[in-house]
């Protein structure tokens, strides 16, 4: 299973600009494995900035439990990151 993971900014303590891992359903979206890296990695961020999240992470395991990420952590928008989102595509 392939999926990304979407980050929010922390709340407390005020003021911070930490981020933690959202939660619910909206928080995740499950990927097709069989996608091209690049694709996914347009996907997560598409669906990240869409859904209101500041941030996102690919992880990859047999079950969420037993995930490991397997990307750093992307920002969705440019101002706060310098990165492109197409990182898998130097994974190929």
């Amino acid at each position: 299973m392939i999926y990304a993971q979407f980050y929010q900014r922390a709340v407390w303590p005020a003021g911070t600009t930490e981020i933690v891992e959202g939660t619910g359903d909206r928080s995740v979206i499950i990927i097709d494995g069989r996608l091209r890296h690049d694709t996914i990695g347009k996907l997560a961020a598409t669906e990240c900035a869409n859904r209101g999240y500041v941030a996102w992470r690919i992880f990859k395991g047999d079950s969420f439990t037993q995930a490991r990420p397997i990307s750093c952590i992307w920002y969705a928008h440019p101002a706060d990151t310098v990165r492109d989102p197409v990182w898998l595509t130097a994974h190929n």
